[in-house]
């Protein structure tokens, strides 16, 4: 194959000279190509465009130069340095003159070109390409400003996530390979589009309709200044883009809806998402911890969260900036509102690296939420209660979302070995994830009570649990006040009344002062749950010193294996043994623990976090994430139809008129999920995704105005992407 390389010039010296600099020593490696480069210079009245042309830089580097007697415009100037390529049999390389080449870009180019006898058109990655921009703009490390090696660094950075080259429906002019037999086959760039913008893909799309395909090499770069010449000429640019734009949708009607169903495609949203993957230009990666769930009530679930906070103010990754997403008044509540290196949010974006949920998922919205914040996603699947308690089955349709946990998330923690070895048992299929499992802290001095005084002088006998019937606390505490009548028995339940020596308190309602006291004063922890994936109630009642009865399940004795010694400890089998096991604990007075070598929250905190920063090298990040995003859409499909709503938003991919005219005063009138989806498709061109769509909703709900949500979602890099296509023909409402 013979390749020339053909530079159109419009002023600009510098830059011309630069992307010639850039691209000369580059050839060498498609010397077996041949290359031919020719520059045609359509600014003869330029000086200084000649005076670099008949430099003897430029007389060495180019094979050959050509002088338009008059400005003809960028595709009529395209044009003569196609027809050269065309006799010389060769194919076609077209660069901007606003561009920079990188090594490797040329060769493989041609590579990719070479690699799929359908592929016709090649074109790079670069900073500012339309669909071919890698990463998106702006991210992390780099905005529109952004000098030409800190976008390639970017671009670095990330191609290792990307397959060697991604068929796309159509290719970017700005730095195209056009295949020999194209240019045999095909008229050239169509001269109706004037000045340019679109020509390449009336060119793509009449190559289309016989097979040719178009590929993006997601492993070559090139730099683009962006539309440098344009800005020089004086014309409407605007103007310019929408008029060819009908003539393109006028010529081939699936053009848009081609580029609509590609932006929906899972390759494409994942390169949407792991741009958030690349560092601040100080190196800083953003964490969103989704506390979203917790309240403002103490829960194991809250107490496991406080205490990785905690550990995460004393100890602040170097490169990461940590922020957690709550609802108001919930940092206040449990004590992390001040830390200073924890960042308070209540927005959902997407712009975290990474984002963890302490638990687990049980309804899709959690799904949504997670995906939508990060393309690295943890879970804490804490046990599987829900799973195995046929009670609870019946009420929650989760194994389908535990399912897609198991197989695509990037993560999960388990806070045992029985409830990692159960979530495992019950998704053995499935279970694609990498896995952080370590017993929660035993060691008694980490956990909140400290205090080992003798119990107080009340006497009664307190049992633990909740309403859930595998907590067993209110049989358990029945039978304990029937076999001991004249001892006071409280018990932990779902009604709160009194039945003789029988107290049932409704968990989780008690006052945080009132729960310490019925603690501190019990003469007996009893603790008769048959399920827990771990048993924090057990360790606060050995923090007290309480003698203790529980039941004889896995994950208590794994947490009793961790000590030395223990005493005041009575393990039951059977319900019958409670009351005489209660009379013995109550006797004894206490209970003690050899826990020297136990581990503290310290040790657990540090060990979840090293095993969260391992993620960021996961060889299978893009792999989960694409299976995740198509995962989840088939999630939210179900979903739908569950609810008896079709299974996707109903989309307009054909565009009215070409370009969208859009009133905001019919929106306006919209109810608020319609109006939303509506701002979707009219700004977007696309149905809302389920987070921003909740998002939006919710902040319609709480007091945001239309007018505020609209423009919203004009301030986004999408939509500024779309602005061409996109004519408001009131948007004076937007000013009042």
């Amino acid at each position: 194959m013979k390749l020339d390389i053909i530079i159109p010039v419009y002023r600009n010296a510098a830059m011309v000279r630069d992307c010639i600099r850039s691209l000369v020593p580059n050839l060498v490696e498609i010397g077996d190509c041949a290359p031919r480069l020719i520059v045609i210079n359509d600014s003869p009245d330029d000086e200084d465009v000649e005076r670099y042309l008949t430099s003897r830089e430029a007389i060495q580097s180019i094979g050959l130069i050509i002088r338009n007697k008059e400005n003809l415009g960028f595709v009529r100037t395209v044009n003569k340095g196609l027809a050269l390529a065309r006799q010389r049999g060769a194919a076609a390389l077209l660069v901007n003159s606003d561009t920079l080449t990188y090594p490797g870009t040329l060769a493989e180019m041609v590579a990719v070109l070479n690699a799929d006898p359908q592929i016709a058109f090649v074109c790079p990655r670069s900073n500012n390409a339309a669909l071919s921009t890698f990463p998106q703009m702006p991210n992390p490390l780099c905005d529109a400003k952004s000098p030409p090696e800190t976008c390639h660094h970017a671009w670095q950075m990330l191609r290792h996530h990307l397959p060697r080259y991604t068929l796309a429906p159509t290719a970017v002019g700005f730095y195209m390979l056009i295949a020999d037999h194209i240019l045999r086959n095909f008229d050239p760039l169509d001269e109706e589009f004037g000045l340019g913008y679109e020509e390449e893909n009336d060119l793509v799309m009449r190559a289309g309709k016989l097979g040719y395909r178009a590929a993006m090499a997601n492993q070559a770069y090139a730099y683009h200044a962006g539309s440098a010449s344009f800005l020089l000429k004086d014309m409407d640019l605007r103007g310019q883009q929408e008029s060819n734009l009908h003539k393109m949708m006028a010529r081939h009607p699936e053009f848009l809806p081609l580029v609509r169903a590609y932006e929906s495609t899972a390759d494409y949203r994942a390169e949407m998402q792991i741009k958030s993957l690349l560092p601040t230009p100080e190196g800083r990666r953003k964490i969103a911890l989704n506390l979203l769930t917790m309240g403002k009530h103490h829960n194991g679930t809250n107490e496991l969260i406080v205490n990785v906070i905690r550990w995460l103010e004393a100890n602040p990754p170097r490169d990461f900036d940590i922020h957690a997403i709550c609802q108001s008044g919930v940092a206040e509540f449990h004590g992390f509102a001040d830390f200073k290196s924890i960042h308070i949010e209540e927005k959902i974006g997407p712009d975290y690296a990474l984002s963890i949920f302490f638990g687990q998922p049980f309804d899709l919205h959690i799904i949504n939420v997670m995906e939508h914040l990060a393309p690295i996603n943890i879970y804490g699947m804490l046990d599987v209660i829900a799973l195995d308690c046929s009670n609870l089955l019946g009420q929650h349709d989760i194994k389908p979302m535990w399912r897609h946990v198991a197989e695509n998330a990037n993560g999960v923690f388990f806070i045992s070995e029985f409830s990692g070895q159960t979530f495992r048992n019950r998704f053995a299929r499935h279970f694609r994830t990498n896995a952080y499992t370590r017993l929660l802290p035993t060691r008694l001095s980490a956990y909140r009570e400290t205090s080992h005084s003798v119990p107080g002088d009340s006497g009664h006998m307190l049992v633990m649990g909740n309403h859930f019937k595998h907590k067993a606390s209110e049989a358990a505490g029945r039978l304990l006040a029937a076999a001991l009548p004249d001892i006071p028995v409280v018990a932990m339940g779902g009604v709160a009344r009194k039945d003789g020596n029988l107290t049932l308190a409704p968990a989780g309602t008690v006052p945080e002062a009132e729960m310490d006291a019925l603690f501190t004063d019990a003469s007996v922890i009893v603790l008769p749950s048959h399920y827990e994936g771990f048993g924090l109630g057990l360790i606060h009642a050995l923090s007290l010193g309480k003698p203790v009865v529980v039941r004889n399940i896995a994950p208590v004795r794994e947490i009793l294996d961790t000590y030395h010694a223990t005493e005041g400890i009575f393990l039951f089998n059977d319900d019958q043994e409670l009351p005489d096991l209660v009379m013995q604990a109550a006797r004894l007075g206490r209970s003690s623990t050899d826990d020297r070598d136990t581990a503290d929250w310290a040790d657990w905190a540090s060990g979840f976090w090293a095993f969260a920063e391992s993620l960021f090298d996961d060889p299978a990040l893009m792999e989960r994430l694409l299976r995740r995003i198509e995962s989840g859409d088939a999630l939210r499909i179900a979903h739908r139809l569950a609810q008896g709503m079709p299974a996707q938003e109903p989309v307009a991919l054909q565009p009215e008129g070409q370009v969208r005219q859009v009133s905001l005063a019919a929106m306006f009138a919209l109810p608020e999920e319609t109006f939303v989806q509506s701002l979707y498709q009219n700004f977007l061109g696309r149905p809302a995704d389920p987070a921003g769509l909740d998002h939006y909703v919710i902040s319609l709900r709480n007091g945001a105005s239309k007018k505020k949500v609209a423009r919203a979602i004009m301030r986004s890099d999408e939509y500024k992407a779309n602005a061409s296509r996109v004519h408001i023909i009131d948007r004076w409402r937007l000013m009042f």
